[in-house]
């Protein structure tokens, strides 16, 4: 699988269709300067401060109809997220609070550039492991697709990200 068909895959799995309370809602990929995160607050997650309540892709019946994802595709996918979502978000977390270490280092301005570079590559360290957890995670869910769903999938995403780039154009 290449990088861009991987991200591709990746961000058409968690962005493409509705996701549930638990999903990783995104705008950007991971190498767009913002973390996997299993969740973002503020994207209508039960208890993250948000009301909205969605349905994960592989559950959603329009996105299951469209794609021809089985009741047993839909079970075994949602098996592999619900295993991983508790090791992703355990990840992420640690990633924020590693991540807010090194902003408040760069904020103070006074910590000694060996300590500012340790932080900074557990930091590192952190989203590389989050990234890593994710992206096995959608492998996993990747593989219980036919070809031919997969192929659905990537034109499902490329359409609703082109829908999303011209309701989010400025100049429209």
């Amino acid at each position: 699988m290449t990088r861009r068909t991987a991200w591709v895959f990746a961000a058409a799995l968690l962005c493409a269709a509705p996701t549930s309370a638990a999903t990783a809602p995104c705008e950007q990929k991971p190498d767009q300067g913002r973390s996997a995160a299993p969740q973002q607050p503020g994207r209508g997650q039960e208890g993250r401060g948000g009301g909205e309540h969605r349905v994960p892709w592989w559950k959603a019946p329009d996105t299951r109809a469209e794609l021809g994802i089985s009741d047993k595709q839909s079970k075994d996918i949602d098996d592999i997220f619900q295993e991983t979502l508790p090791s992703l978000r355990a990840a992420k977390d640690e990633l924020d609070k590693l991540d807010e270490a090194v902003a408040k280092l760069l904020k103070e301005g006074t910590a000694d550039a060996g300590l500012v570079a340790k932080q900074v590559a557990q930091a590192e360290q952190a989203r590389a492991n989050l990234t890593t957890k994710r992206t096995v995670m959608l492998y996993r869910m990747h593989r219980l697709l036919t070809p031919e769903q997969r192929a659905k999938l990537d034109a499902m995403f490329e359409r609703r990200e082109a829908e999303r780039r011209k309701n989010n154009d400025p100049g429209r």
